[in-house]
């Protein structure tokens, strides 16, 4: 039997750990263990940490030094046991931590840019969309993002992993926060691995035209300006829709939320610290059509961002945003067809579609 170990830090400590972006682990460990491996989660370094055959690093949970990974701290791992295997959890495809190459074996992401050649240089902000918006409004950031750029010869350690699309969302409509614990001790001390307490999908067309005809709720407030650019400029396109029955720019508790959100056309998002937001596949499963940035340039997994298909996009200067929204409010055919495809592509995720993935992507890693 070969062993994963790995490292989650306080994960383990939130039920997010069990519905998140680790529940493959939980959902497919049957199918795991009949392939030879045992995965076991730590909250911090131990010895039994190291005994391994494969080590996964949490990048979440990683120390840094001046801004990057604490590489003598990696070192020190490596030594003992040099199986390391970087998870980077960074939100944006272009925030890396390209400073572990050497010392990994592999590097697994959410999410990257097709073209790998825009990590051959800086990206200002650190990310394509700040780039854009730094290079066309003259927006200063303090201090300056800066980064390891990409050395071409370890680009084939490069690995795609899966996003947040795998999760389980927790029901808060149904369910309570004295709930929310009881499923995780559920999982944590009694190993129940029933996922019973998940948002499901939703589906009403029935009074389609009493909905409100966008839902736009998210945080502007960004410590770097090029970051949050993009959601001030949608806010201030939101503005100018009066004739719109919007509702945006307002705080709602997570049942609430989930309440709106439902009794609406149309949701809308905007990238923030990165591109793929928790937020769509809420919308999704609340039976919901989403507007959001262009990410053709973007490969992911879950890919929920097809468009036509599974959503409908709007260009970074907003040139068509206004045009797209309008349409997609309007036509409820395709609204529906958006939601179908989009339910179906999560719906995959925990069936043999994503278990193929999943498994798939565990020999890669590890071969």
């Amino acid at each position: 039997m070969k062993k994963i170990s790995i490292l989650v830090g306080n994960e383990g400590s939130k039920l997010g750990l069990y519905y998140g972006y680790w529940n493959w682990f939980f959902f497919f460990n049957k199918k795991l263990k009949e392939l030879g491996f045992e995965v076991i989660f730590f909250k911090n370094i131990t010895k039994k940490f190291y005994e391994s055959d494969y080590l996964f690093i949490n990048s979440r949970i990683f120390p840094s030094k001046d801004g990057y990974v604490d590489i003598d701290k990696l070192k020190e791992i490596k030594k003992i046991n040099s199986n390391l295997y970087w998870f980077d959890m960074r939100d944006s495809a272009g925030t890396t931590q390209f400073e572990v190459l050497p010392f990994v074996k592999k590097y697994i992401k959410k999410s990257f840019y097709k073209n790998k050649s825009l990590y051959l240089k800086q990206l200002e902000g650190g990310r394509f969309y700040t780039d854009f918006y730094i290079k066309k409004y003259l927006i200063k950031d303090y201090p300056k993002y800066e980064s390891k750029v990409l050395d071409k010869k370890f680009i084939s350690k490069l690995t795609l992993g899966w996003n947040i699309g795998v999760a389980f969302f927790f029901d808060h409509l149904n369910y309570s926060l004295f709930s929310y614990y009881e499923e995780l001790i559920n999982f944590k001390l009694f190993k129940k691995k029933k996922f019973k307490m998940k948002l499901g999908n939703h589906v009403s067309w029935e009074n389609d035209h009493n909905k409100y005809d966008a839902l736009c709720l998210m945080n502007t407030q960004f410590a770097r300006n090029s970051v949050g650019f993009q959601r001030k400029l949608l806010k201030e396109n939101l503005s100018k829709l009066s004739k719109l029955n919007l509702l945006y720019d307002v705080r709602l508790n997570k049942k609430n939320y989930y309440k709106y959100l439902r009794n609406s056309k149309v949701s809308i998002g905007a990238f923030g610290w990165g591109e793929v937001c928790y937020r769509e596949f809420e919308a999704i499963r609340s039976g919901v059509a989403f507007l959001f940035p262009n990410m053709s340039n973007i490969e992911t997994w879950p890919n929920i961002y097809i468009e036509n298909e599974t959503y409908v996009s709007y260009n970074y200067d907003f040139n068509n945003f206004e045009e797209n929204l309008l349409n997609l409010i309007s036509d409820v055919k395709l609204r529906k067809k958006l939601v179908q495809n989009s339910q179906q592509i999560l719906d995959d995720m925990h069936g043999s579609i994503g278990e193929n993935y999943f498994i798939n992507k565990i020999f890669e890693i590890v071969s």
